[in-house]
């Protein structure tokens, strides 16, 4: 019988810095509109799980916004969210750069354009973001086959599971990459068949993105 694992990829709420980009990559959590949208977050899910669509586990990113809207999450689902350290954001390095801002970064450009090259000492190149989180959901997939898993990240982390499933280079980000809105939900569903012929590592198929029903007109900005 195939094996199906569903991964129910979603993005935190709106972010201090979002609206205030950090000089020094520190995250101070969510906004008072962030916390909003964590909350009608979880009543979508907290639906899921009365109507026995149920998560078999849950993850986070450990930076404060992805934390806070798991913590705010928590109670609509029945499995606790466990962080996970590498779904976190790209590494800034040292402080003192906005690695986004291409007039004050290494790059002249911004990280994905420059897959290959470090934005700040000490902080990490887009190439390597993009292994260590698509390696991440690897796992995590791998070790909930068969199950639902909830994972609340950035908008970053659409991308890496893009690269990652859909094997695509990591310079890609020059073509395609995915909008995502706060709190909006992209599922990935994963199945391992034994039809002859077909992958031994099985197929992804990208089912929904950037689904963000749960918000208000006024959030859904993309």
């Amino acid at each position: 019988m195939p094996v199906i694992t569903e991964l129910f990829l979603v993005r935190h709420g709106e972010a201090v810095v979002n609206l205030e980009p950090s000089l020094d990559g520190i995250c101070l959590g969510l906004t008072e509109r962030g916390r909003g949208q964590a909350a009608l977050l979880r009543e979508r899910l907290a639906a899921e799980e009365a109507a026995g669509r149920s998560f078999g586990a849950a993850y986070h990113s450990p930076r404060a916004r992805s934390a806070q809207t798991a913590a705010i999450v928590q109670p609509g689902i029945g499995v606790p969210i466990v962080v996970c350290e590498d779904l976190r954001s790209l590494d800034h390095g040292e402080p003192g750069v906005d690695i986004w801002n291409f007039a004050a970064n290494a790059l002249g450009t911004i990280p994905p354009l420059a897959p290959d090259s470090v934005p700040n000492p000490g902080a990490e190149a887009w190439r390597q973001y993009l292994d260590r989180s698509g390696r991440a959901l690897m796992a995590i997939a791998e070790k909930h086959a068969g199950q639902r898993v909830l994972i609340i990240a950035h908008a970053e982390t659409s991308e890496s599971a893009m690269v990652a499933f859909m094997r695509l280079p990591a310079g890609s980000s020059r073509w395609t990459y995915p909008l995502v809105n706060h709190t909006a939900v992209g599922i990935w569903r994963h199945l391992r068949s034994d039809l002859p012929g077909a992958d031994p590592a099985g197929q992804w198929a990208l089912r929904v993105h950037n689904n963000d029903g749960h918000l208000p007109a006024e959030d859904r900005t993309w």
